[in-house]
């Protein structure tokens, strides 16, 4: 190459320089969103998760995991917008997030395998394939947060259950991660498209589309679920429904998926998106202003009006996102699996 390259100098004074080759958007957008988007959240998760099952195995008492447990969601909300490949393999993404639980099947769950201290616990490989009423973050912030189950003692069944939440959370978490970023995994799965060795996405474009359904789909989530269910109706406000509430978690989770899709639309964007991004920090900005950590205020008519105005706003990035991302890109949302959570 590099006698091609001195060859060919002289002939470059005298003739007009060659165009640079065509950019292609669609294959750069699906680079940054594989390789800097997807890869760090996977990595994050892990992370977290190792740290979290350290300090239950240390120390199982709900005050001293409390901390890890919250970075551990932190970093599951940078995550759990990506409802593909290992996130959802082997039933993952329920088992690590049973959440809306409609039915009470949680509280019910523990407090049987309480009550009959379920050896189960004891072997991870088993516990791996228990209810997932009984594993994951919600089940976790059940142990830590509610004052039914939240008094154990050191050393106690529902100390081991803990820690055997904990480390089954990091197991599924490791798993993910290495089932993404292996050098045939996830990710190559998504840059390569068609030309992988597995296929399942056919083009480069179905790829991109698929991210692109993530990010619109994790919004439609949040403005149905995760503002919809705790603002309920005007006469008939339900502040419990809302998403782990008993950990003051609410608004938090809401922030953190909107910086994460705002990250995701980002990555995607073939160029400048001003109309997204204003409707992001001004979103964002109105989150940040509720001071209503567990959503109880929207059992206040004020307050459930500051609720319900995010998720107008979250409508709106929407609409800015499909014209300033997905229209340039050649793709628009598709079906998703959780669309009908």
């Amino acid at each position: 190459m590099r006698k091609l390259a001195a060859f060919c100098f002289p002939l470059m004074l005298t003739a007009p320089l060659a165009a640079p080759l065509a950019a292609d958007p669609l294959n750069e957008a699906l680079t940054r969103a594989v390789n800097d988007h997807t890869v760090p959240a996977v990595d994050h998760f892990d992370v977290a998760t190792a740290l979290l099952a350290d300090v239950a195995g240390d120390d199982c008492l709900p005050e001293a995991v409390k901390p890890a447990y919250n970075e551990a969601f932190d970093a599951w909300m940078g995550l759990q917008h990506l409802h593909m490949g290992p996130v959802e393999a082997n039933g993952r993404i329920l088992a690590i997030a049973f959440w809306p639980d409609k039915k009470g099947l949680i509280p019910r769950t523990l407090s049987g395998y309480i009550a009959d201290e379920d050896p189960v616990i004891e072997n991870p490989a088993e516990f791996a394939t228990a209810s997932i009423a009984v594993r994951g973050l919600f089940a976790l912030e059940y142990m830590l947060y509610d004052a039914q189950f939240d008094g154990y003692a050191e050393d106690s069944y529902s100390c081991h259950l803990v820690q055997a939440i904990s480390h089954d959370l990091h197991r599924m978490a490791a798993a993910i991660k290495s089932e993404w970023t292996a050098p045939d995994g996830f990710a190559q799965t998504l840059l390569l498209a068609g030309e992988a060795p597995h296929p399942l996405y056919l083009s480069k474009a179905e790829s991109v589309q698929a991210l692109y359904t993530m990010l619109t789909s994790s919004l439609e989530v949040t403005r149905d679920q995760r503002i919809g269910r705790p603002i309920g109706t005007f006469e008939k406000p339900r502040p419990t429904r809302a998403e782990a509430y008993r950990s003051e978690r609410s608004q938090r989770n809401v922030e953190l998926i909107l910086m994460a899709t705002r990250d995701l639309a980002r990555k995607l964007a073939p160029g400048e998106m001003p109309l997204s991004e204003a409707a992001f920090e001004k979103t964002i900005a109105l989150v940040e202003e509720l001071d209503d950590p567990d959503f109880a205020g929207v059992e206040d008519p004020m307050g459930r009006l500051k609720v319900e105005i995010v998720g107008q706003n979250i409508d709106t990035i929407l609409g800015h996102l499909a014209n300033e991302v997905g229209a340039p890109l050649g793709v628009s949302a598709g079906f998703n699996a959780s669309d009908g959570d």
